[in-house]
């Protein structure tokens, strides 16, 4: 080879490895944002209406909230009313436009023997789909499904009553072990932190902690942990509008502080139900009086 090959070729080698170090800057940019950075992030400016929502006014009455399956197949539905758990299949993962009607679960029997069935709000679905759980103002109760994801083999199988703590919830979730419960209370207008002895176990239930949100709040009816438990997001229905928390610590509640707040108003005049794509591409919103649930889509 000779010198002005050699040179020649020793430029380009330099001109790759510098474009493979810059790709991989990029990337550990780009997962360092998606964790830990991201709580900070002012969301809502980045997000609007899709235009796609789905009808469910002929299996539910006055819904509330929603939760996903992980690949994001079926979502599923409490209706207070109607008194009963619903879900939809999707042909497209996370397109509510493509979902049709697959399964119901009758809550009535249950509820009925200690509580009124009438304010049936929270849900949850293990991401195995092994487990759920319904919650009403100040009572959960705990199912299993013998066949995963099929409503219609779920069997009741625990419950716990809350009163001690809670005045009149709405919704709730898990973080990812099962060791910890954060719950809405509208009337105290505070988030709860409860501990789990026993992961997964409702019954093993104790207060760890309440978040006071009186500042912001008027009346809360929706809760969603997303990023590793960086972000609270909180449906507020007399705003109309889904707050926004951020959490130094992932899952602490007394880490955190108010954000911002996002309009719905002009789809869900009584929005009742919120749940979240997990890598925040999407948000949905369920609307009590217009019987839909609404998505809104990152730009």
């Amino acid at each position: 080879m000779n010198q002005h090959s050699y040179f020649t070729f020793t430029r380009y080698l330099l001109k790759i490895l510098t474009l493979l170090i810059i790709a991989g800057c990029g990337t550990t940019s780009t997962s360092v944002e998606s964790v830990s950075d991201y709580a900070d992030r002012v969301l809502f400016e980045e997000y609007s209406y899709s235009g796609v929502s789905l009808d469910i006014s002929n299996e539910t009455d006055n819904a509330r909230a929603t939760t996903w399956r992980p690949d994001g197949s079926k979502i599923f539905i409490t209706g207070r009313y109607t008194e009963n758990v619903v879900s939809y299949t999707m042909t497209e993962p996370w397109d509510i436009g493509t979902a049709t009607f697959s399964g119901e679960y009758d809550l009535s029997n249950e509820f009925g023997s200690t509580s009124q069935i009438s304010v049936a709000h929270g849900l949850f679905l293990h991401d195995d789909g092994e487990l759920m759980w319904v919650f009403n103002r100040t009572e959960i109760w705990g199912y299993t499904l013998e066949t995963p994801w099929e409503l219609s083999t779920a069997v009741q199988t625990s419950y716990f009553d809350l009163q001690n703590f809670v005045q009149r919830g709405h919704d709730f979730d898990f973080n990812p072990d099962g060791t910890k419960l954060f719950i809405d209370d509208r009337d105290a207008q505070a988030v709860h932190e409860v501990h789990l002895a026993t992961p997964w176990d409702i019954t093993t239930i104790e207060w760890e902690y309440t978040l006071d949100i009186s500042d912001q709040e008027k009346e809360v009816r929706g809760l969603e942990m997303v990023k590793g438990g960086t972000i609270m997001l909180l449906m507020d229905t007399v705003r109309q509008e889904i707050l926004q928390y951020a959490l130094s610590e992932p899952y602490n509640l007394s880490t955190a502080r108010y954000l911002n707040a996002f309009d719905v108003s002009e789809q869900a005049v009584q929005p009742r139900g919120l749940s979240v794509h997990p890598d925040l591409k999407y948000i949905y919103v369920t609307g009590r009086d217009n019987q839909e649930i609404y998505r809104y889509e990152r730009r």
